[in-house]
């Protein structure tokens, strides 16, 4: 028999959780800490925007730790609380002085994931553009770290990313990720996916390192035609076991779902189709994620905060589970 919810013991504590208006805003409500050998999952912002056309991704942060305070909840369709499984934290934002020059940060950015690495927790960060993978990365994949391999990406876009640098006097740049990380031995891209590429292209063979070099590209049109549900086996079935890293473009949902985004496309993934696909990608192992390309400003009714909120509960529910098997 199902015990009544009135015989619950519901704690002060998790009523707090709602009202994510008052107090201090975390990441997930999550309790801040500075030692990362006292985390498992360390939630980070990184304010860092390289290309100022791409307006205010660097708040996107602080508009998250606002609206996300209220997701320090247990997680329905799984049935578990995260929070009870792992220590998860908010460690604050990364702090770097190049705050303009994306190309000088990216140093000062790698040795601040080094440090959380070589502790043992794993990174899920609330960027800014999409320059923010890359650091992460160098810090926790490659011939460099810890695990002296590649990792593989299940990367969410409406763009592949993987376009050549430098770009407008920028190496760095928020759409040459997925391709340097490739070059530099982070990313297996033959046991790796891009999921929602969407939107014209400004040149025919735009995404030809992406197709070359190995990345098994699923296009919107072809998630709208086969389903969600094929999708989400055959990734399993190409990446397995092997260490993933869960990355996420704003940009690949609808502008219903996610109106305030710096590259916007016409078309993409209802939020309900990315939580699908997320929840399927349960008991993979996980080693971290992002969430990128938020624009606060165009965010009034908080919609975008509200969905990039639930996105970090479901990876990090993955990343939670992944820490206790």
């Amino acid at each position: 028999m199902t015990q009544a919810m009135t015989d619950i013991d519901i704690s002060d504590e998790q009523i707090r959780s709602f009202m994510y208006w008052q107090g201090i805003p975390t990441l997930l409500g999550c309790p801040i800490e500075t030692d990362p050998r006292q985390v498992d999952i360390a939630l980070v912002g990184l304010p860092l925007t390289s290309n100022p056309v791409e307006r205010t991704q660097y708040l996107a942060p602080r508009a998250v730790r606002h609206r996300s305070t209220a997701y320090h909840r247990t997680h329905r369709e799984f049935g578990v609380n995260p929070f009870d499984l792992a220590r998860i934290r908010d460690m604050g934002d990364v702090p770097f002085e190049n705050h303009s020059n994306a190309d000088a940060a990216m140093p000062e950015i790698e040795q601040f994931y080094r440090h959380l690495d070589a502790a043992g927790a794993r990174p899920f960060t609330i960027g800014g553009d999409h320059s923010i993978t890359l650091p992460v990365l160098r810090s926790i994949a490659g011939p460099n770290s810890r695990r002296h391999e590649p990792v593989s990406v299940i990367h969410f876009d409406s763009h592949t990313d993987s376009y050549p640098s430098p770009l407008g006097g920028v190496t760095h740049h928020p759409g040459a990720g997925f391709r340097m990380g490739v070059e530099e031995g982070l990313i297996d891209p033959t046991a790796s996916v891009q999921i929602g590429i969407n939107g014209p292209l400004a040149h025919p063979a735009q995404d030809a390192f992406s197709q070359e070099s190995g990345y098994r590209i699923f296009p919107l049109t072809e998630l709208e035609d086969n389903g969600i549900a094929a999708a989400v086996t055959e990734t399993r079935e190409l990446i397995g076991d092997r260490p993933v890293f869960i990355s996420v473009d704003l940009d690949v949902l609808t502008l219903a779902d996610a109106p305030a985004v710096a590259d916007p496309e016409a078309g993409g993934l209802t939020a309900n189709e990315l939580f699908r696909m997320v929840r399927g990608f349960r008991g993979m192992n996980v080693v971290g994620g992002d969430i990128a390309c938020f624009v606060p400003h165009l965010d009034p009714s908080m919609v975008t905060a509200i969905n990039a909120s639930a996105i970090m509960h479901h990876i990090v529910t993955l990343m939670a589970e992944a820490v206790r098997s």
